[in-house]
């Protein structure tokens, strides 16, 4: 069931991200009187293939889910040879129009992810977005976190962003934080400058100690794939092995420290004690059980804004997500940020299949993340890549001349292995996160 949830998941999102992206270099070339020959969602063989009368573009939606395409009339191939074109069809040509209006075609698509994100965070603002609240643990007492250097939080994934932003601008980090009494209280986290280059999640490598709510060792779901089926949901776990378990810090730390291990529970069901097996299973040299904890809905949150509160959240999360983005890929390229935490479209299909199954909310989250991704990676200066292109157009603004075309090619053979070799690393990375 996971896995056609994955499947399905994977699908509907990288279908709507590519096709919209593809209709932005669509929609400003026909704007620039282009002829557009093929709208392509997908490659391979067309499972469903149609022409219009009107304009002669072949609409195709293909096999394979990974990309899509829109191809353009234009005068000369690849190889700078002339097409079959008449003439008289020249100013429907793509390579003859002027090098602002083949900007202008070129970056619609990036620019169209960034408008879709945008259009997605505003619509889960409006729908409302659960989470849980930020709560540490600083000497000995519970703090919820209300802001870091000024900027509000709500859940712990407004937590994450802030965290990881001034950690790649190198800022000190300053939490706001207020006890159950109303209480509030400054604190400082130091941090070394090498941490992202720590694998997993930022929040935990900083070293914040997290109070999961409730605190308690209540099972709240199972993942059934993990073969733990003796687990129940609602279990109160007493012990492990032996070992007394008094929170649900203590079975996280006893699992995590106990890979590839064979475990006894003594659980408090329904008011039995009852004891049972299961297997700690191997994630990323940790142990991993399959189990999540079962939370009281005071630690819950509900963030939801009006239209216009809405708009504006919108808009701050994508900037914060495109600079972000961009920040990131510039510390992998550095060797500032482990490349382990790279992830393909493996890892894509899994968290597009779990967010799914969350709500419309989690999904409409995710699609604005995954949008904000693609449009900055089809930016980035690599040749095969709209940003690629984007290069080629800006020297050709500043020199007059288009680029020779010898160094496109060679530069075409540039990015090919450079976007293979990304691709290796990152459907490695999948394996290794799903499968270990």
């Amino acid at each position: 069931m996971e896995l056609l949830n994955s499947l399905i998941g994977f699908i509907i999102a990288i279908g709507i991200l590519v096709t919209f992206h593809e209709y932005g270099h669509f929609i400003v070339a026909r704007f620039c009187n282009v002829k557009v020959l093929k709208f392509s969602v997908g490659f391979g063989k067309p499972i469903f293939s149609t022409v219009s009368k009107k304009s002669n573009t072949e609409y195709s939606l293909c096999m394979i889910p990974l990309g899509g395409y829109v191809q353009m009339l234009e005068s000369k191939n690849a190889e700078g040879n002339s097409n079959d074109v008449k003439e008289s069809d020249y100013k429907y040509c793509f390579d003859r129009k002027n090098v602002y209006q083949r900007f202008a075609i070129v970056s619609a698509g990036p620019i169209f992810n960034l408008i879709l994100a945008i259009i997605f965070f505003t619509m889960t603002y409006l729908n409302g977005i659960g989470g849980i609240k930020p709560k540490i643990e600083v000497a000995n007492d519970s703090y919820q976190i209300i802001s870091i250097n000024g900027t509000e939080v709500q859940r712990w994934q407004d937590v994450r962003v802030e965290i990881l932003n001034n950690v790649i601008n190198d800022k000190k980090i300053n939490l706001l934080l207020q006890s159950e009494n109303n209480v509030n209280l400054n604190h400082s986290i130091t941090y070394d400058q090498s941490i992202l280059n720590k694998e997993g999640d930022i929040i935990q490598n900083i070293g914040l100690d997290i109070i999961y709510p409730d605190n308690s060792a209540v099972i709240g779901s199972i993942d059934k794939q993990f073969n733990n089926s003796n687990f129940q949901v609602g279990d109160r776990v007493l012990s492990i092995n032996g070992n007394e378990i008094e929170s649900w810090r203590d079975l996280v730390l006893f699992i995590q420290k106990n890979p590839n291990t064979n475990i006894s529970i003594l659980a408090n069901r329904n008011g039995e004690i009852i004891e049972y097996n299961g297997k700690v299973l191997n994630k990323n040299g940790q142990g991993f059980l399959g189990v999540s904890k079962q939370v009281e809905e005071s630690s819950f949150v509900i963030v939801s804004y009006g239209l216009f509160d809405s708009l504006e959240k919108a808009f701050s999360s994508t900037t914060d997500y495109t600079v972000l983005t961009f920040k990131m890929i510039g510390r992998l390229v550095t060797g500032d940020a482990n490349v382990k935490n790279l992830s393909g479209p493996l890892s894509i299909a899994q968290f597009s299949g779990k967010s799914l199954e969350m709500g419309f909310s989690y999904f409409l989250y995710l699609l604005a993340i995954l949008s904000v991704s693609l449009g900055v990676l089809n930016l980035l200066p690599i040749p095969m890549l709209d940003g690629g292109h984007l290069v080629y157009y800006t020297y050709e603004m500043l020199v007059g001349n288009e680029l020779p075309l010898k160094f496109q090619i060679a530069a075409q053979f540039v990015g090919v292995a450079l976007l293979g070799f990304i691709m290796i690393v990152a459907f490695y990375n999948d394996f290794i996160r799903i499968f270990s």
